[in-house]
């Protein structure tokens, strides 16, 4: 099992981030298909409560570089489905992500939240745990899983000061 925090300045507050970029249809969509150029991204529910906002979303992202024997046991159109859970009293996103192949090998949870970074910003944090039980290969897949996150998190983050700057957020 390997975890990893990754972190980011947001020019932004967090009552901002939560209820004007997060959930907001458009700017996911941009996110993912544009910014990270993901093949596929859809959501498939998303409902909202008093207490939660409950998402979930089917993505197949844009994989970088494998090693070979990661590659041949992953292959071409690794995809997963994340059930998050927004806490509106915690303001912290619980996430469950199970791949598409695989899913009773690869085990991938987290929470995402925001911290204050001084006048108008945030640190934007993931926490996240990822478990590869395949026995010789599992140490490699974590690591790719966990390098693949840290790229998509860190363009993620570039597109986002720049759409929070486009529209004046």
């Amino acid at each position: 099992m390997a975890d990893v925090k990754i972190e980011h300045i947001y020019n932004c507050s967090a009552d901002t981030f939560w209820d004007k970029i997060f959930f907001d249809d458009a700017y996911n969509e941009e996110l993912f298909k544009k910014a990270l150029e993901f093949p596929s991204y859809e959501v498939v529910s998303q409902k909202d409560s008093e207490s939660a906002i409950v998402r979930t979303i089917n993505v197949v992202p844009k994989l970088g570089p494998m090693p070979g024997p990661v590659k041949k046991l992953i292959g071409d159109g690794l995809g997963y489905c994340e059930e998050g859970t927004f806490d509106k009293k915690t303001r912290r996103y619980t996430i469950k992500i199970t791949p598409n192949k695989m899913a009773d090998k690869i085990k991938i949870s987290g929470v995402l939240y925001a911290e204050p970074a001084g006048e108008g910003k945030i640190n934007r944090v993931f926490e996240a745990k990822v478990e590869v039980k395949i026995f010789g290969v599992g140490g490699l897949v974590e690591k790719q899983v966990i390098g693949d996150m840290e790229t998509s998190y860190a363009k993620g983050a570039e597109f986002t000061n720049k759409f929070i700057a486009d529209k004046g957020l």
